[in-house]
Order: structure tokens, then C-alpha cells, then sequence
């Protein structure tokens, strides 16, 4: 899975009466829209960053007139944010409709998506609805210029992909729509790219492609009881699946496999620790792999030596919120979403590679 993840709240909340706040705040990051301050209550829905530096945060604030949807920007790894313009759109809540995620492919250009899809061309300045991909998009994930979206509508999945500078979406070629996707949250990890090659699960099975044009269904299938979990990827070849299921009290059984080949062959690494209902992975390096899971309880388990051996690098006594964004930027800076804003919500971050992890104050 990639995650390299408005004036605050869409009624610019306080801003007419801030204004020495919004100043000082705008000062803090530079370039980009006009910045503003964090709207107070702000609870974070989405996250994605670009670089180590440049990323934002979907959320929303408490605010005068609905929708409350609102942006964070930083551009020094998250140790300043201020608010930048949102979509006019509202989060969604667990029967409502609305958006549930944010990715970025650029410092310029930006996705906002649920059952509707907002994108900006102009690093968040304005936001507009594209409606050339119908249906809700469950997953969203942009790199090297393209962007690729899973839609849903009728029971059946279908991808799309569009430039990113601008809103040029059409069907991928060579690629099936298939039955609904019942993965991780709203679909994530359901597309997984690096470069141009590109990964999309589809069921029991998945479509790779490395250019994009030509699209291959591998033969991959996990052990009887377990289904295709996760999947991440290093670089165009190397890449890693998660395997998860026949569940007890909490806990899935789950198997890691490895690939060399983009996909094509892959050998089986060991077992990951049961704790938590299914699970996301992130691949930073070859050596260095990190699950994220929730049941009871929601965890985040780190290897080091390729998924031998695993250990508990954060563990989160919330009742299970699970996690609603995970990914690594680079091979040390990681961030992982929990929770969501009607039950609360927080965002931590890691810069040693998952060893230790602090909760994001904005």
C-alpha cells in the first residue's frame, strides 16, 4: 500500500477573528494556499505526505455553518500545521455519506474521496468535484504523475486512472471490474503502486502491471482459511503479502509472503503475531516491514530482519478504534491513523522506522 499521504473547516472558522493568529500560523509554512490557523477540536480523518516535509490531514472542527470539513498542511514532517481550504463536502460518518480519505500526489496536486471525489490542482488553494468516475471510491493512490482510483457502484469494482495535473479519467484497460471489495477500511490497500508498476487486489487474487498498459492476474492464493490481507511494495519487483484469517477471540492467524519477482513467485517468510483482526502492511525496506491491526485492543508490530521476528512497537488500549491510515514515507518516517472523528481520533508518527511512535499534536 502507498501511503506517501481550506482555510480550516470550510466556514474559515474564526479567521475574521484571528487575524494576528492566522498571520503568525501562515508564517510557520511557507508556499502553497493562503494558510490559516488549526481550527480548535480539530480531529483528523485521513493522512498522506509527499516527502518527509510536505503532507496533510483530513478532518473535521466543530464549526458555525456544516460542512465542518477540514485541511492541515504541514511542510516540516508534521512539527507545524496550519489550516488550508477543504472541499465543501462533509466527512463521513458510520451511515452517512461523505468523504473518508485525502491522498496527495504532489505538492500541487491533491484527492479527496468517499462517495464523492474533490481534487485540487493548485496544492489545496481550490477544490472541485471530479465526476467523470462514478460510484464511491473505496481506494485512492497516486505516483509518477498517475493517479488510480477503485470505484464502487452496483456490487462491482471498477479502476480508473487519470493524469495527476488534471482530470482526465478513464477505465484501465486490461483490468476487470470484480465483486465488491470487504477489506481494510473504505477499501484501503486495495491498490498498491511504486513507480509505475502498480498491484490491485482483486478478490482472492491480484493484477499486477509495471508499466501500467498491460495488466497480468498472478497465481498467487493464500492457505486454505486465510485471504489476501494486504500487500506492499518496495520497489517495482520486490513486494510483500499479507495472508490473514481463521479468527479466535480476537486474533487471525496470519503469514507473511515475500516476492522477488513483482509478483510472479513468492516464498513463504513466517508468521506474524495473531493479535488483531486481519491487517495493514508497510514495506519501507526489504529487512524492515511493520503491520498495523486492531481487535481489543489496536497495535502496531515491527520486524526488522525481513519478518522473522516480530515485536509490539505500539500498543494502544482503545477498546480497538483501528487504524484508518498507515504508511511509511521514507525508510524511517512512518505516521499511522487511529480511530475516527465521531469516536475520536488521533495521528502518530514514527521517525526510526516504527520503534517507537508519538501522538501528533496539532
Amino acid at each position: 500500500m502507498n501511503l506517501r499521504s481550506r482555510l480550516a473547516g470550510t466556514a474559515v472558522i474564526g479567521l475574521a477573528l484571528a487575524a494576528l493568529t492566522a498571520v503568525t500560523a501562515s508564517a510557520a509554512v511557507t508556499g502553497g494556499p493562503a494558510a490559516g490557523p488549526v481550527p480548535a477540536g480539530f480531529q483528523p480523518a485521513s493522512a498522506t505526505f509527499v516527502s518527509a516535509n510536505d503532507g496533510w490531514v483530513l478532518g473535521t472542527a466543530p464549526c458555525a455553518h456544516a460542512p465542518c470539513t477540514s485541511v492541515l498542511r504541514t511542510t516540516d514532517g508534521g512539527r507545524r500545521w496550519v489550516g488550508i481550504p477543504a472541499p465543501r463536502y462533509p466527512l463521513a460518518g458510520p451511515s452517512a455519506r461523505g468523504l473518508t480519505r485525502m491522498r496527495f500526489a504532489d505538492t500541487s496536486d491533491g484527492f479527496a474521496f468517499g462517495t464523492q471525489l474533490w481534487a485540487t490542482h493548485d496544492g489545496g488553494a481550490r477544490w472541485h468535484r471530479v465526476r467523470q468516475v462514478p460510484g464511491s471510491i473505496l481506494d485512492l493512490e497516486a505516483s509518477a504523475g498517475r493517479v488510480y482510483a477503485a470505484a464502487l457502484k452496483s456490487g462491482r469494482v471498477t479502476v480508473y486512472r487519470s493524469p495527476a495535473g488534471r482530470d482526465d479519467w478513464s477505465r484501465v484497460a486490461g483490468l476487470p471490474a470484480f465483486a465488491g471489495y470487504d477489506g481494510g477500511p473504505a477499501g484501503l490497500g486495495l491498490i498498491t503502486l511504486h513507480g509505475t508498476a502498480a498491484w490491485i487486489l482483486a478478490g482472492s487474487r491480484f493484477y499486477a502491471s509495471q508499466t501500467g498498459s498491460h495488466w497480468v492476474r498472478q497465481g498467487f492464493r493464500c492457505p486454505r482459511l486465510l485471504a489476501l490481507s494486504s500487500l506492499a511494495a518496495y520497489n517495482s519487483q520486490r513486494i510483500a503479502v499479507l495472508c490473514s484469517g481463521d479468527p479466535a477471540a480476537g486474533s487471525t492467524t496470519k503469514v507473511l509472503y515475500a516476492s522477488s519477482d513483482g509478483g510472479k513467485r513468492f516464498a513463504k517468510v513466517g508468521p506474524v503475531p495473531s493479535g488483531g483482526d486481519g491487517g495493514i502492511l508497510a514495506e519501507p525496506t526489504p529487512q524492515h516491514l511493520a503491520v498495523a491491526t486492531s481487535s481489543g485492543a489496536t497495535w502496531v508490530y515491527v520486524s526488522t530482519d525481513g519478518g522473522r521476528r516480530w515485536h509490539t512497537r505500539l500498543d494502544l488500549t482503545d477498546g480497538g478504534k483501528g487504524w484508518f491510515d498507515f504508511g511509511f514515507t521514507t525508510a524511517t518516517q512512518g505516521f499511522a491513523l487511529e480511530g475516527t472523528p465521531q469516536f475520536g481520533s488521533h495521528l502518530y508518527m514514527t521517525s526510526n522506522g516504527g520503534q517507537t511512535w508519538h501522538r501528533v499534536r496539532f
